[in-house]
């Protein structure tokens, strides 16, 4: 039988009151570790957009964690400042986790020249393959902006993976591969994809990132990203 994030969407967490089942879910229930190097811009700095922090318990599922190390590590040779986890909502997301999500996030600030954007990512519940996920905004010093649209199995896929089944999405590298509870005893793994998108305008300083769901079944989630 083979498993996806989309399993046991019924069970939710004893950790969840119904009142915080009922509101978006917009913060972590855990406080966000302190952040490294803040004078460091390369790391764009989502503390204050996470609504779930490292190592708790993720979308209403006992012992669905994803055990990464919280700070500025090493992911497959690019690192992140990497503390807590952005889920968007997805047309699913509630009637698997029981739990309300934001559709969009605007003004993650940013404040840096970039040849290149990093994002350390993946996403839950699955669509077809090439249905777009998110449209994640660039937005430049003179007033100027890019969108990257991110697909499911292209430049993203599902953080439950069965590895006798796996494939990985061919715009993205596989940055991360770890286990918890919930997946172990389904023989699965989870994995993080890091995706690297090449800006257009390297000259110009990116002032700010929105990040839009595509509402589609697909959810997405978002660890970190650098700017390299």
């Amino acid at each position: 039988m083979n498993y996806s994030s989309d399993d046991f969407e019924k069970e939710l967490s004893p950790g969840y009151s119904k009142k915080e089942i009922m509101q978006t879910r917009t913060k972590p229930i855990r406080p966000i570790s302190p952040r490294q190097l803040p004078e460091d811009g390369r790391f764009v700095n989502l503390e204050s957009f996470y609504n779930f922090s490292s190592g708790e318990e993720i979308h209403g599922k006992p012992a669905n964690t994803i055990p990464i190390p919280s700070g500025i590590n090493d992911f497959m040779e690019v690192k992140f400042d990497a503390r807590g986890i952005i889920q968007l909502a997805s047309s699913v997301s509630f009637e698997k986790s029981h739990i309300h999500y934001p559709k969009e996030i605007i003004g993650i600030p940013v404040n840096h020249l970039a040849d290149s954007l990093c994002f350390l990512q993946s996403s839950a519940w699955e669509s077809e393959t090439g249905k777009a996920v998110v449209h994640i905004v660039v937005h430049y010093a003179n007033d100027q902006k890019r969108t990257i649209t991110i697909s499911h199995k292209v430049e993203v896929a599902d953080w439950w993976v069965n590895p006798e089944h796996s494939t990985s999405p061919p715009e993205a590298e596989i940055a991360w591969e770890g286990s918890n509870p919930r997946v172990e005893e389904l023989g699965l793994v989870l994995k993080l994809y890091r995706y690297t998108w090449v800006n257009p305008m390297p000259e110009v300083e990116i002032k700010s990132i929105d990040l839009i769901s595509a509402m589609n079944e697909t959810g997405y989630m978002l660890f970190g990203i650098t700017c390299l």
